[in-house]
């Protein structure tokens, strides 16, 4: 058996153990990707890890985003390279977080805690997005609130920079990297004060079609009035803009969005997920 690096080059010849929504992740800067090869050079396995606080003073994390293999053998061999990995980056901690059953007691073989839990995404169906948008009273939003397409990168990159200064890097280890075209132009929503950006909802199209929210703040004396702005404008874009059958995922990452969310989606639920951790020094 043979262990590899996925990458962008040979992704596809994993695809049937790493989703294309993962697998559309391994150009980013902190993601990573193993494999494991076959005698007679087949896949029969594979894992996504994304490394987490990089580019802070805090001890780096990493965030094991996918695994499948085809057995304890293949396990084994994929996470003696990840091991190798992880400790070239200096990681403190390893941790998961996925509804996949087999693949978590896979990480409890190798050393990890297992608890159950309510996960922290919300997958919302277009009906969940629809019921907020048509609770919208707004005739019309003010002239403040946007869709990205309406900012220029200028205004795009000062907000990031605010972010970056302010830690505020929502999903996005590598928000620094990411241009403004790679965020959805117009179901992505902007706030402005004297034509500086001072809050964003982005959103980012995946290839199996749902819609994952990736960064969701603001700033100023008005920012939990823009954020409820932010979601309202994005919601009925959502609408307006993609097919029945479209989810929106929402992780509730921190307080603010948890409390968000509540708000706009009480009904709504997190799927059962299998989480747990392991520490790597």
């Amino acid at each position: 058996m043979e262990v590899v690096h996925i990458t962008e080059s040979n992704a596809d010849d994993f695809s049937a153990y790493i989703d294309e929504d993962m697998l559309d992740n391994l150009g980013r800067t902190f993601f990573r990707a193993i494999g494991a090869l076959d005698d007679d050079g087949s896949p029969v396995g594979a894992m996504v890890f994304e490394l987490k606080d990089s580019e802070s003073e805090d001890d780096t994390k990493s965030r094991i985003r996918a695994m499948k293999v085809e057995n304890d053998d293949v396990r084994d061999i994929i996470m003696s390279e990840y091991k190798s990995m992880v400790n070239e980056e200096e990681v403190v901690e390893s941790f998961y977080e996925m509804p996949d059953e087999v693949a978590s007691h896979r990480l409890e073989g190798s050393g990890f805690s297992l608890e159950v839990s309510e996960g922290l995404d919300l997958v919302l169906s277009m009906d969940d997005v629809k019921k907020v948008a048509d609770s919208i009273r707004l005739s019309k939003f003010p002239p403040y609130i946007t869709s990205l397409s309406g900012v220029t990168v200028m205004q795009y990159r000062s907000f990031i920079k605010n972010c970056l200064f302010k830690g505020r890097y929502g999903l996005l280890e590598d928000l620094a990297y990411l241009p403004k075209n790679w965020f959805e132009q117009e179901v992505s929503a902007c706030a402005l004060t004297d034509e500086d950006v001072c809050g964003m909802l982005l959103l980012k199209k995946a290839p199996s079609g749902m819609l994952f929210a990736l960064l969701y703040t603001a700033f100023g004396p008005d920012y939990q009035k823009n954020l409820g702005l932010l979601m309202a404008y994005a919601a009925k874009k959502v609408v307006e803009l993609y097919p029945e059958g479209t989810h929106l995922v929402i992780r509730r990452h921190n307080e603010m969005v948890k409390k968000l969310t509540d708000r706009f989606f009480s009904n709504c639920r997190g799927e059962q997920v299998y989480n747990g951790k392991r520490e790597e020094v």
